[in-house]
């Protein structure tokens, strides 16, 4: 029996397996899919031969003939992935675009350049994937799976809609808080790395995708290294990152010693770049390592450069941060991401905390200005009620009306009033109550008043007495008024 072919069909871009009977056909059959003949050797699939056959001959040298081959039509196919579009080409891989017939779902899988590649190419290759394996954390893009086919070694992510962030940067205003924002969930991620024992030694903008949220998310752990497990992959000497944003240790190949500080210094050049537009360390675009070691070593007792210097608009906060970050000795940079990650949460909640009272006045207004809209509804109500009310023949012109009752009151004593179906009567004038009394005491206050003082219509009927002279007052521990002064008017009158 022949062993299965698995091809893509050229009308469907469904994985289809032909050949798998006796006496079939490797290049003809129908697609169980959509019906339409299937041909392997079509210009839209690779069959497994071609793909053997351009193993054999093109070896670790010709990579590109391979890839040649998907750049007509659908991509073909790799096991059971169907290759749709290519993503991103590096020194080491290439990720595509692709469909897990499977799972059903779209995937991104990078595949190794170099064919059968020797048991160390292939070691280092799929160190990313346990490496990436072993984290679970949203701003990291998670592995699905890792394979070998037709000399082929591969691993499939989940698919981010994204760009990099030095797309983002470039297309979008990133104001402070908004770079401190991005930095501290990329911060926060390298840190969940770190305690996984994940060290990356290769953050830099074009490893970061920004996705349709604004969420950062950290891919490329092709150089990573765990700090848990003894490796030979990376010996002293060996330089390993991306010159602009690798450590000076590591810029030296000091590989023993990079470490968790490494990375905070990857973070921090990002973050420099971010709050200006500009790295702190240019480096030589020539990738002459040893004149970038030979000049940072120069200056590595040069304080770290300022952001304010070339953006007046960034917080005192945020550079003093920043410096810290990009120190060139490892012992004055943050001791790991998670110091990082607490000073830029720190800043971030005293922002908001800065920015809050400007929204809290403006929800006191409106919230002081429904209550007066619903105070005057209630009153116009209450009101319009009473205009409602209908009127009797006494209220018209009647001597028994509210009106007359009323104006009864006003000149009676206060023994005189009468109550009304209407409601109890205003409370009587105190120099009506009391014609002759020379002062107006209140029991209430404590004080005495002249019968003509404001205060005296704040006195309620059962308080109000009445005085005849000052040692009246004096005998019923009653005060003179501080308002009307009822001594000063009662010596003057004497005089």
């Amino acid at each position: 029996m022949n062993p299965p072919i698995r091809v893509v069909c050229g009308s469907c871009l469904r994985s289809v397996e032909i050949g798998s009977r006796e006496g079939s056909a490797p290049g003809g059959g129908l697609c169980p899919f959509c019906g339409e003949p299937v041909d392997s050797e079509s210009p839209g699939t690779v069959s497994r031969a071609r793909m053997d056959e351009e193993t054999a001959r093109g070896g670790e040298a010709s990579p590109s003939s391979w890839a040649g081959m998907w750049s007509r039509g659908s991509l073909g196919s790799l096991g059971r992935f169907q290759l749709r579009e290519r993503l991103g080409d590096g020194g080491f891989g290439e990720v595509y675009l692709a469909f897990d017939p499977r799972l059903d779902r779209d995937v991104a899988i990078k595949v190794l350049k170099q064919a059968n590649p020797t048991e160390r190419v292939m070691e280092r290759f799929f160190r990313e994937a346990r490496a990436a394996a072993r984290l679970d954390h949203p701003n990291i893009v998670a592995v699905h799976d890792a394979g070998f086919d037709n000399g082929r070694c591969w691993v499939s992510f989940h698919l981010v809609s994204g760009r990099p962030l030095n797309w983002y940067r470039d297309h979008h205003r990133l104001d402070p808080p908004t770079a401190a924002r991005i930095l501290r969930e990329l911060t926060d991620a390298v840190d969940h790395a770190h305690r996984q024992g994940v060290i990356h030694r290769d953050l830099k903008p074009s490893n970061v995708l920004i996705d349709d949220l604004g969420r950062p998310r950290l891919i490329d752990f092709g150089l990573s290294r765990r700090s848990d497990v003894e490796s030979s992959l990376t010996r002293d000497g060996a330089i390993v990152g991306t010159p602009a944003y690798m450590s000076p240790e590591q810029a030296i190949g000091q590989s023993r010693l990079v470490d968790e500080r490494s990375d905070v210094f990857s973070l921090g050049v990002m973050f420099f770049e971010m709050l200006c537009g500009q790295r702190p360390y240019p480096a030589s675009g020539s990738g002459n390592y040893s004149e970038i070691a030979t000049g940072r070593k120069s200056s590595a007792k040069s304080r770290a450069p300022s952001v304010r210097a070339l953006n007046p608009a960034v917080p005192s906060a945020l550079d003093r941060i920043c410096q810290r970050a990009i120190a060139q000795d490892p012992a004055d940079r943050y001791p790991s991401a998670r110091a990082l990650a607490d000073d830029l949460d720190a800043w971030l909640f005293d922002h908001r905390k800065a920015t809050r009272p400007r929204g809290r006045a403006l929800a006191m207004v409106a919230a002081g200005l429904l209550a007066c809209l619903v105070l005057g509804t209630g009153l116009h109500a209450a009101y319009s009620r009473g205009d409602r009310r209908p009127t009797t023949k006494a209220e018209d012109g009647g001597g028994t009306g509210p009106a007359a009752i009323k104006a009864l009151l006003e000149a009676s004593s206060p023994s005189d009033e009468v109550p009304t179906a209407a409601g109890p009567a205003p409370p009587a004038k105190p120099k009506a109550a009391i014609p002759s009394a020379r002062f107006v005491g209140s029991t209430h206050s404590g004080k005495f008043h002249l019968p003509t003082c404001s205060s005296v219509t704040q006195i309620t009927d059962g308080n109000l007495i009445a005085i005849e002279s000052p040692e009246d007052a004096a005998a019923r521990n009653l005060k003179p008024c501080g308002i009307c002064k009822p001594l000063s008017s009662n010596r003057g009158k004497k005089s």
